[in-house]
């Protein structure tokens, strides 16, 4: 016979820890705040979810690692180059340079990739449009 202010545990089938399904480890944990006794209520505990803010958190660390390791090349080919365009002659350090075309190849992908996806945006809202 249930009591008042017993708490209902779900019927769980449980199995041993090396068949465990992926659907056990979705389920809350459950915790006791007082040790079991009868009449004593348990309550669930959920694990925290990742939040935007933690993940951006956590990228901005990647970066700064980044941005270190980028500092560290450029400081060690400081060593000056001449660059030749049609028309025009550059001096600058090795780092340097091979920085710029790092972030002009980077601005090349990024400007494909944007033009795909106008292409595939401009595409649906044809077939929208159709139906």
């Amino acid at each position: 016979m249930e009591q008042e202010g017993d708490a209902i545990e779900p019927n769980v089938d449980r199995l041993p820890d090396d068949q465990a399904r992926e659907s056990d480890v979705s389920t809350p944990q459950v915790a006791d705040t007082e040790p079991a006794s009868e009449g004593k209520q348990r309550h669930l505990v959920e694990r925290p979810h990742s939040t935007r803010t933690s993940r951006v958190w956590i990228g901005s660390f990647f970066g700064l690692v980044v941005l270190i390791a980028i500092l560290v090349f450029i400081l060690q080919n400081l060593v000056s180059i001449a660059i030749h365009f049609p028309g025009s002659t550059i001096r600058m350090p090795v780092g340097v340079a091979i920085l710029f075309g790092v972030i002009l190849g980077g601005l090349f992908v990024f400007l494909l990739g944007l033009a795909r996806v106008l292409q595939l945006r401009r595409s649906m809202g044809r077939n929208r449009k159709v139906s």
